[in-house]
């Protein structure tokens, strides 16, 4: 007597996806990317002192030029367009998996609908009880749009994605009016006038101050945010390619991307780094157009960073598809990354707890007296920290605390 083989079961429809089946490129980038915010974010936990270019603290400390310098040329303007495509490919990512299994589109829509506000929901508990300058708000608002163009055809995605790379690059130039707004606010721009609640003596006046930043910062996004829909609209494009799942097939344009993108990005930050350094100074006419190549550039980096990224993990590969259930990291290293990048959600708010207790007037108060090298060396053993902790969560096959109770919240049970 035979019987016949049968197939296995697609997993229910609007249930999240296994970690076992997860790409691993993109969770790579995820967690090696939060080095990079971290190093950009703290120095605005840093409070009392004059601001400079890019917003950046002046203080006397010999080697904060040159942490201010590598910062600017390696992690400012580039991570968070990084994290964009990455955003804009998950996305994708998201309802191609649920189509594969069976959703029909208002259903998914809906799926996605809900995802994104939960994540405006994260971003204001964030943004109001620890950091001002919260990304996951901004991400969820964006992302609400691009439920609009998830599948629109690839020449609105181009002209939508080359409409706001403009959008970008006069945010970047205004960006770079910072000297000119001190100059007329007297020769200098205290932080405490810009944002108050890294400096506020109490929790509780913190929490007021962040809640009014947080929420101009949400209402300026149609104004200033919309710069990010071009790296998302372009990780939308490529994950319709799936091009970070098997980067062999894509191995002639990743190279061109990170071969001309990464070269672009640093020559792009060099006026600025020099100007930190204090080797060229920056008139008040020339500051925004050195802003605005820094920030272009930044985001055509972030996209480069993506696909050395993807190169380097394809290299290693034996050809099969690196989203499949049997493409694993082959080197501990990749594991370690590839463990942060899967709880990226847990990882980034744990650096704003982190950064609260040791800056902030109310928790150690290094804030007033830690110099930007000091606070980017706490940013760096921090993100250190958070990688240590997720690779315990994965030798234990937890996932990430945050990353459970977002599932859960769209999810229900079955997250």
């Amino acid at each position: 007597m035979t019987t016949d083989a049968q197939p296995a079961p697609l997993p229910s429809p609007q249930a999240p996806t296994a970690r076992a089946d997860r790409a691993l490129a993109p969770d790579i980038a995820r967690g090696l990317v939060l080095l990079g915010i971290a190093v950009a974010n703290v120095p605005f936990f840093l409070y009392g002192r004059e601001l400079g270019i890019l917003l950046k603290p002046v203080t006397d400390a010999t080697a904060d030029p040159w942490v201010n310098a590598l910062v600017a040329t390696l992690a400012d303007n580039r991570s968070y367009p990084l994290f964009a495509l990455l955003f804009g490919y998950g996305l994708t990512q998201l309802l191609t998996r649920e189509q594969a299994r069976g959703t029909e589109w208002p259903d998914a829509r809906r799926l996605l609908l809900r995802r994104n506000a939960w994540l405006i929901a994260f971003g204001a508990a964030h943004g109001v009880l620890l950091f001002f300058g919260d990304i996951l708000g901004t991400y969820g608002l964006l992302g609400l749009a691009l439920v609009l163009l998830i599948r629109a055809s690839g020449r609105t995605l181009a002209i939508v994605g080359w409409l706001s790379f403009g959008f970008l690059i006069v945010v970047g130039a205004l960006e770079g009016l910072s000297g000119l707004l001190a100059k007329f606010g007297g020769g200098a721009a205290p932080s405490a006038a810009l944002f108050n609640s890294a400096g506020a003596e109490t929790f509780p006046l913190a929490v007021l101050y962040r809640l009014g930043e947080w929420t101009i910062g949400m209402i300026s996004v149609p104004f200033g945010g919309l710069g990010l829909l071009a790296p998302m609209v372009l990780g939308m494009w490529a994950a319709r390619y799936r091009v970070l799942e098997n980067p062999v097939n894509h191995r002639r344009a990743l190279s061109l991307v990170a071969g001309i993108g990464i070269p672009v990005s640093v020559l792009g930050a060099l006026p600025i780094a020099l100007a930190l350094l204090g080797v060229i100074e920056l008139s008040l006419i020339a500051e925004p157009f050195a802003a605005m190549l820094h920030a272009a550039t930044g985001a055509v980096g972030g996209a480069a960073y993506v696909a050395l990224i993807a190169l380097i993990i394809g290299g290693r590969g034996s050809g099969r598809e690196l989203g499949s259930p049997t493409a694993k990291p082959r080197g501990p290293i990749s594991r370690m990354f590839a463990a942060l990048g899967q709880r990226s959600l847990s990882g980034y708010l744990t650096q704003s707890l982190v950064f609260v207790i040791v800056f902030a007037p109310y928790g150690l108060g290094l804030g007033a007296t830690a110099s930007v090298a000091e606070a980017t060396q706490i940013a760096v053993i921090t993100w250190l920290g958070t990688l240590v902790i997720a690779n315990v969560l994965a030798a234990l096959d937890r996932s990430g605390p945050a990353e459970w109770l977002l599932r859960r919240a769209v999810y229900g049970r079955r997250g």
